[in-house]
């Protein structure tokens, strides 16, 4: 009788030490203080990838702007041509782009400072792009706006070609508008004019540009590409490629039946809270740039 008295103190006994050291060891994960292991015995564990809060400055949206240029260029979205600008922080009525030169080449030697005109703020600067005006008359228009992308990306141009509207068809590309607006250079020249190219060049056909565009972050841009716009450099890249991702997905569904099905305005609604983490993707999109 006494030997199993023992024998059951004994088991309730070890039970309660194992719950005492799970519990405590449960406070040091908590803690961080024990780091836990998903894969197999002895791997290492990657250091937590949390979002480090950098200093709002010109700087540091610069350094990002160079960053945007990689990533646009690795992803496909920019080819020889198209630009990235950002507003500045100190002056909110200048923004920062490069001077004329391929995406893929752009160093911080190469980013100027410009005014609401496009004009550079610096005597003798060095050759700007001929389409700023696409840049500085959505700064005027948009005050929310804190970088603008102008690329020619080709997944979207068949659709400012074929009377196809652009539509949300991928939850990541729920920022879109139920039809993505398109802008026309012939419609915002007019019949009667003598000379009418392709690209925005001036201030009222950057003044057109931004008044299709209206609110919202993209427009289509016919035979031409797309412009892209967001509240900060990282949330325009974000949204330059998937706007692409997008297109592509638009157009391999179109294959096989011309009555997709896109999001309404119900799932759209959703999509800040189902998309919330930004650095997800900025992060991914920069471990993809070559080294």
């Amino acid at each position: 009788m006494r030997a199993a008295m023992n024998s059951k103190t004994r088991s309730v006994m070890m039970a309660s030490l194992i719950v005492a050291i799970a519990t405590v060891i449960a406070i040091y994960i908590a803690q961080g203080k024990i780091g836990v292991v998903y894969a197999r015995a002895g791997a290492a564990v990657p250091p937590a990838q949390e979002s480090v809060a950098v200093a709002d400055t010109d700087e540091s949206r610069i350094a990002d702007l160079i960053t945007a240029y990689r990533i646009c260029v690795n992803e496909g979205v920019l080819d020889s041509f198209g630009h990235i600008s950002v507003r500045s922080v100190q002056n909110p009525n200048r923004f920062y782009m490069p001077r004329a030169s391929a995406p893929a080449l752009i160093t911080r030697a190469d980013i100027l400072e410009l005014d609401m005109n496009a004009n550079p703020i610096l005597p003798n600067a060095p050759r700007t792009n001929g389409e700023r005006f696409i840049h500085s008359e959505i700064y005027k228009a948009r005050l929310d706006v804190q970088s603008v992308i102008h690329a020619h990306t080709m997944a979207v141009i068949p659709f400012g070609l074929a009377g196809t509207p652009l539509r949300p068809v991928v939850a990541q590309a729920g920022f879109l508008p139920l039809e993505t607006p398109l802008f026309d250079n012939r419609e915002a020249n007019g019949a009667a004019a003598k000379e009418r190219g392709m690209l925005v060049r001036n201030a009222m056909l950057g003044a057109a540009l931004a008044k299709k565009l209206g609110n919202s972050p993209v427009v289509l841009m016919r035979g031409h590409g797309m412009t892209v716009v967001a509240d900060s450099i990282k949330r325009a890249t974000v949204q330059a490629v998937y706007t692409q991702i997008d297109a592509q997905a638009q157009w391999a569904a179109m294959q096989l039946n011309k009555n997709i099905t896109s999001m309404d305005e119900k799932e759209l609604a959703y999509y800040r809270i189902e998309n919330f983490d930004l650095d997800r993707p900025w992060a991914n999109f920069k471990n993809k740039l070559p080294k």
